[in-house]
């Protein structure tokens, strides 16, 4: 295990000349397979630094080391002794433009496959052998790859069943170390390999070879900087499709209902996928319930003890499954290492600009943009620009209330199967309006929060997250609250109900998958593409397919499903059958998506499913007001409080206590649910303690080496 660079040898300088560029070897599955009858080529007295990190590093001398000769012809980079192998997976595809000039390309590969020694990552780089000549094809040596899961903090399995972060020093503790492909799945390989990529930053002052317009300064990211400038148009990881027909075969294309395979899309499409479809079935699964529930309470035709049976249990429910959610989250994210990388979390986006400034503390060159232009930016532009388009949210509400009152006093008591259509029609035209706002306003939003510039990731996604929960809150909520507590008309609230599932999932359905379905038919198959390279035909024509747009709208759709849920389920109980309905298709729809109409999304970190679980239990609190007025409002408890005289002030403080009663409750639901199940704290409290053994060992060799 190392990360080695030969040092410069006329027997080096000979094979790289002598090899020259080959044609590209068989294809099967993902890895390009060098044949086992390679001409072997040996090099003696070779001088090897073998890397073990900022932990552990020494020279030493290898006196054999066996260089592939077709591996060398075709892959740029030095494989290493202990990294010989017969198949390397392409893991991802830089494609430049096609008129790229070619001393950028060569500039480009020489600093992706420069060694750490050098300041560079030691990525492998093949040149693509496509036609134009503009492709890179990207893959790492299991030195690079392992010492990068080091680096990251990644916490694996070790031979006693205990989740331990990784160190290079113990790999032999590590169960499956020796085999990368199962030590390392693709989407923790892609990972690695992006952030090695992404990380590479420019070390000295510099201009881009065929381009000395551009200057380059020390700590810009050199392939974020390439793509700004258009020179790099694409950087997108490969599918492999053996592996994706066996996740497909088990996950959508079997007719019976089976669970989803939750870890096998973690191994192929990373955690944030995996948590998706996991919270995605797990919320259809406890639908379930409130389906039963919604039957049950048909029986009592419209009885007091409906509302109230409805209104508990709706409290209760959306309390109970966001706790349970929790526990399973966190056992998901301690078995998948991710739970305790919060470090990685907080990465700085390579997006961030700003000016070059060295740190007075750290004495480092490094990108500054001072808070306060970004506090003006929000101030004066974002808070403006979302207040314009709420303005339009209150414009929509205004005329579909002025529709449904002309409507209703028009058609309100008549038979005509006309008229009853057009009965309907302020209900459906209000949300294709309400659908068309969201998706403009959700540009809008993602253009406002990169432009105000934020350093941190997790800070980008939480101001863009917070703008269009803010904004679809009130669009999809407001005009049900205007109904409900200004109009208090439960007959409008059940027909704007039954009309917004409907149409809205209709319309989600058609432009989540059935467009991008008819947009894929219009371009050549992804998987069935011929050529004179097959290979290299099937790169290119997962390049051409659209980028995913990532899980932003689907978590905001289920968002929106369970507000709809908490809130107002107790009005029209079949919320949570369509609900079911509906997501049944979406799951299917949704892995057909994300494996067959889009690229395949680079892998990134996460331990849950971050900002919307608060979200989801702030819809929960609001779900107690929402229901106690809902019953209030009730014709029943009306004539309940005529019967017995309860006067307005009576009622209200009723209310009130009862409300606060319900708040109390769900607070205690909560705290009595531990958000981590015992055995769980006591597996991290192990990890804590390996982590500090490992650091005081760590701290020992380094003082016995002074």
């Amino acid at each position: 295990m190392c990360q080695c660079e030969a040092s410069e040898s006329p027997e080096r300088h000979v094979l790289s000349k002598s090899a020259g560029r080959s044609r590209l070897p068989g294809w099967e599955g993902s890895a390009f397979r060098v044949s086992q009858s390679c001409t072997a080529i040996k090099l003696s007295n070779v001088r090897i630094t073998q890397s073990m990190g900022d932990n552990c590093g020494r020279s030493q001398e290898v006196f054999s080391l066996h260089l592939y000769k077709g591996i060398m012809g075709s892959w740029k980079g030095t494989i290493c002794e202990c990294c010989q192998t017969d198949s390397i997976q392409t893991l991802a595809v830089i494609q430049l433009k096609p008129d790229v000039n070619p001393e950028t390309k060569k500039w480009l590969t020489a600093f992706l496959k420069a060694l750490s020694t050098s300041g560079g990552p030691g990525i492998l780089v093949h040149p693509g052998e496509d036609d134009e000549g503009h492709i890179l094809l990207l893959s790492a040596t299991e030195c690079l790859l392992l010492q990068a899961t080091e680096n990251l903090g990644f916490a694996k399995m070790d031979c006693q069943g205990i989740m331990r972060t990784f160190s290079c020093s113990s790999r032999q503790d590590f169960l499956n170390s020796d085999k990368i492909h199962l030590f390392l799945t693709l989407s923790e390989q892609q990972f690695l390999l992006k952030h090695e990529v992404e990380n590479l930053k420019v070390h000295e002052e510099t201009s881009i070879p065929g381009y000395p317009q551009y200057v380059l300064f020390p700590g810009q990211h050199i392939v974020y900087l390439l793509q700004k400038l258009k020179i790099i148009v694409k950087f997108y990881p490969l599918h492999d499709k053996p592996q994706l027909d066996t996740l497909t075969t088990s996950w959508y294309r079997q007719v019976r209902f089976t669970p989803q395979p939750i870890d096998a899309i973690r191994g192929y499409f990373g955690e944030p996928v995996a948590f998706y479809f996991d919270f995605l079935g797990y919320f259809t699964l406890s639908l379930m319930a409130m389906m039963l529930l919604s039957h049950f309470c048909a029986l009592f035709q419209d009885s007091l003890d409906k509302y109230v049976i409805f209104a508990v249990f709706n409290i209760l429910w959306s309390t109970v499954i966001m706790e349970f959610w929790k526990r399973h989250s966190s056992v998901k994210a301690y078995f998948w290492g991710t739970l305790q990388r919060k470090s990685y979390l907080k990465s700085s986006r390579v997006q961030f600009w700003g000016t070059l400034t060295k740190s007075p503390i750290t004495g480092r060159w490094g990108l500054y943009y001072p808070q306060w232009k970004r506090t003006l930016r929000i101030l004066f532009v974002t808070m403006p620009s979302v207040c314009l388009f709420l303005g339009l949210t209150l414009d929509g509400m205004l005329m579909f209330l002025y529709w449904e009152k002309w409507t209703r006093d028009q058609y309100h008591n008549s038979s005509n199967l006309r008229e009853a259509i057009l009965f309907y029609l302020p209900s459906v035209l209000h949300t294709l309006y309400m659908e068309a706002l969201n998706a403009l306003y959700a540009r809008a939003a993602a253009a406002l929060t990169e432009w105000e510039n934020h350093r941190l990731e997790t800070s980008f996604q939480n101001h863009l997250t917070v703008k269009v929960l803010l904004f679809r809150f009130i669009n999809c909520f407001g005009l049900l609250f205007y109904i409900t507590f200004y109009l208090q008309d439960l007959q409008l609230l059940h027909k704007r109900l039954s009309s917004l599932l409907i149409v809205s999932q209709m319309i989600n359905q058609f432009s989540e998958f059935l467009l991008p379905y008819l947009r894929q038919k219009l371009k050549v198959d992804a998987w069935s593409v011929a050529g004179t390279h097959p290979f290299i035909d099937e790169v290119v024509s997962q390049g051409d397919l659209p980028r995913y747009p990532g899980l932003f709208e689907e978590y905001m759709e289920l968002f929106v499903q369970f507000g709809y849920v908490s809130l107002f389920s107790c009005v029209y109980p079949f919320t949570a059958a369509l609900l079911i309905l509906n997501n049944i298709t979406e799951i299917r729809t949704d892995a057909i998506k994300v494996s067959q109409f889009y690229q395949k999304p680079f892998p990134e970190a996460a331990d849950g499913i971050g900002v919307w679980q608060v979200a989801f239990e702030i819809l929960g609190y609001i779900s107690i007001i929402t229901n106690c007025f809902l019953i209030s409002v009730s014709p029943e408890v009306q004539a309940i409080c005529k019967e017995y005289e309860v006067g307005p002030e009576s009622f209200l403080l009723y209310m009130l206590g009862t409300e606060h009663l319900l708040i109390i409750i769900k607070l205690v639901v909560a705290f009595a649910i531990p958000d981590i199940p015992a055995w769980l704290q006591l597996k991290m409290a192990q990890l804590e303690y390996h982590a500090l053994d490992t650091e005081s060992q760590l701290e020992k060799l380094l003082f016995n080496q002074e």
